[in-house]
């Protein structure tokens, strides 16, 4: 029972490497086995994750849990190739993400770990089992069943989700720095918990920046360079070579050193890797005259790119870029209100062509947010529908007129929305903050109750492509662990139950710190100079504005 990853770029162990024989750019994990995945800060951990997890599709990179692929292509109804995640494959592993009890919905841990297991079609006696033994993995017992997880502390939360990892029959278990929030009980639990589940025939895929913690527990470790190769070598070669770390654009920890001199010395591995164990042979063992000191390597050239976090937009700017923010600003703002006026099926369906082409020949990165985008398809055709639902006065049960009604008036707000989306990517707010400024200003100076309402505005934009991130985090967490795979209307719904209320408390959350930012960022009552220019109005930027105003002025002409 493997893992199979094909497309990897490998940097070979050495003669000494006792790694299964693979193929230089395949990647073999054995059920059994923990496998830790490390690297440097942005370097791309997370989506190598979630691309084993089939969250993210990466080209060139294709997964298989056993014989069966992440990913398959199948014909539609029009003949037409589709590429969708394959169910069996998605069943073979149970996933835990950064922060996963930000994802927790249900009223009860009962019903989020009835959620997690609904996948798998087990019966009544089973599930009943393996959420008791799920509970009793993070120290629970059957008595937290009901109890709600929204009057529970952050690592009782955490403690939820970790059960929600563990409750499922999968063959294996992808964590994402599960001791976050964790005391060290917990953390001593949840390594026993692993080695627990790796001796009962399970694979663990785990990345930790706690490399003290996850290297006691590891087979083999992944470690993950700045071109995107990656080294797959036995935790043992990498104590012997600690120098591996440095290749990768990592420092060397100083317990890794203290370790590696240790098993230079000839002490036996299992006191090497126990931090007590060691400490104690320091104390008896080590004269004094012995300097740890740091291997001489050659300095290696470090690589700062991230390919596994690199997006479409950032291959492609948009060419709103270049123009003035103030420019792009008023002409959103002069087409959505020409949007928002139209009354007729015509003035609407002519302006969804002038926000399809705004989108097409700007180059606006809507692909990013295709998921949050179908959900608000999917809810504003919902509300039509059933806005057409109900008693009529000529009898019957249905009224088109008031399910277009609503339909209409549902429809302008989104292709506001659709064309607004891709301007905070374009226009960043720091420059629309200095543009607005530099409009503002007064003999250098900027009036107090400017610098304010710049200030609102400008966060507020930043916090724009933060909801966004957070609505696609949400929806592939909700894809992992409810492992829907078919697009289907009763598939959609759930998936927008599941993905909205994380996203709801999430708002809550983001409002509190867009308070807290206007707060510590909040100017004093002296009035503050302004920065200097960096943005000047050009020719480009009043055709701009004069084709924005013109756009109301012919639609309202026509309407």
């Amino acid at each position: 029972m493997t893992l199979h990853i094909v497309g990897l770029k490998q940097v070979p162990s050495g003669v000494h490497n006792e790694m299964p024989a693979i193929h230089e750019h395949e990647l073999q994990l054995r059920q059994g086995t923990i496998t830790i995945i490390i690297g440097a800060n942005g370097v791309g951990k997370t989506r190598f994750m979630e691309t084993i997890a089939g969250l993210t599709k990466s080209e060139g990179i294709t997964v298989s849990y056993d014989s069966h692929p992440l990913w398959r292509e199948r014909r539609s109804r029009l003949g037409r190739k589709k590429t969708e995640r394959n169910r069996p494959a998605m069943l073979r592993y149970s996933y835990s993400c950064q922060s996963p009890e930000e994802q927790l919905f249900a009223r009860t841990v009962r019903d989020e770990l009835q959620y997690v297991m609904r996948p798998y079609q087990l019966d009544e006696d089973d599930r009943t089992r393996r959420s008791i033994e799920a509970l009793a993995a993070v120290g629970w017992d059957e008595s937290w069943l009901e109890r709600d997880p929204y009057f529970m502390s952050g690592g009782e939360r955490r403690r939820t989700a970790l059960a929600c990892l563990f409750a499922p029959p999968a063959s294996w278990l992808l964590l994402d720095e599960p001791t976050a929030g964790l005391d060290a009980a917990g953390h001593e639990q949840l390594g026993a918990q692993l080695k627990q589940q790796a001796a009962g025939g399970k694979g663990v895929l785990l990345i930790s920046h706690e490399s003290d913690w996850a290297l006691q527990l590891a087979t083999a470790v992944i470690i993950m360079h700045t071109d995107g190769s990656v080294r797959h070598c036995r935790r043992e070669e990498l104590l012997m070579n600690p120098h591996w770390l440095e290749e990768a654009g990592m420092d060397i920890p100083a317990w890794l050193r203290v370790a590696h001199q240790f098993a230079c010395l000839g002490v036996p591995a299992k006191q090497v890797w126990d931090p007590a164990a060691l400490a104690l042979e320091a104390a008896h063992s080590v004269k004094p005259s012995i300097h740890l000191l740091r291997p001489n390597r050659p300095p290696t050239v470090r690589d700062t790119r991230t390919p596994f976090a690199l997006r479409d937009s950032d291959r492609h700017p948009s060419p709103i870029s270049l123009f003035d923010p103030r420019s792009v600003w008023l002409t959103y703002i002069l087409v959505s209100a020409a949007i928002l006026f139209q009354s007729t099926w015509s003035g609407l369906g002519a302006m969804a062509l002038v926000v399809a082409a705004a989108i097409h020949f700007g180059k606006i990165p809507l692909r990013r947010w295709r998921s949050a985008i179908m959900a608000l398809t999917v809810f504003t055709f919902s509300v039509a529908l059933i806005a057409g639902l109900g008693p009529q006065e000529g009898g019957g049960l249905w009224s088109t007129e008031a399910a277009l009604v609503s339909l209409q008036s549902l429809l302008r707000p989104l292709l506001a929305m659709l064309l607004g989306f891709g301007l905070p990517l374009a226009v960043t707010p720091l420059r629309l903050r200095r543009s607005l400024e530099q409009l503002f200003s007064k003999v250098g100076k900027v009036p107090l109750w400017v610098t304010k309402l710049l200030l609102t505005i400008t966060l507020l934009l930043r916090f724009i492509p933060v909801l966004l991130s957070e609505w696609e985090r949400f929806a592939r967490i909700a894809t992992a662990r409810g492992k829907q795979t078919e697009r289907s209307a009763g598939g959609s719904f759930r998936r927008l139950q599941e993905t909205s209320i994380p996203f709801m408390l999430a708002l809550f959350r983001l409002g509190e710190q867009v308070s807290d930012a206007l707060e510590s960022r909040g100017v004093g009552k002296e009035r503050q100079p302004t920065l200097l220019i960096t943005e000047h109005w050009k020719g480009r930027d009043t055709v701009l504005a004069a084709v924005g105003s013109a756009i109301p002025v012919i639609f309202w002409m026509w309407q």
